[in-house]
């Protein structure tokens, strides 16, 4: 715990402690890393199954990791989106 005196004497914030981040931001990292993590798997797949040709026309492209990349990143942008949208869908129903 970090006393901070000023001169005076009196330790401000004394007994102070964080409470961690706030729920919406864990939240929203979590789904996030969720989406992110769901989508390397998912992009995984595709390449190794060559889903369309796509790793054999890669192959010969040097764009290749741009291509996984962007893949990658806006396939994390729509898992996380769905992933932050289910865990507040079910927010709001009890437990009946």
């Amino acid at each position: 715990m970090v006393d901070f005196d000023f001169g005076g004497g009196a330790a401000i914030f004394h007994g102070m402690s964080d409470p961690g981040p706030n729920p919406l931001i864990r939240l929203l990292l979590g789904g996030t890393a969720v989406g992110f993590a769901l989508a390397a798997i998912f992009v995984a797949i595709l390449w190794v199954w060559d889903v369309m040709g796509l790793a054999s026309h890669a192959a010969y492209s040097g764009d290749a990791f741009l291509l996984l990349f962007i893949l990658w990143f806006f396939n994390g942008l729509l898992f996380g989106a769905v992933q932050i949208s289910y865990v507040v869908w079910t927010m709001g129903r009890g437990e009946d």
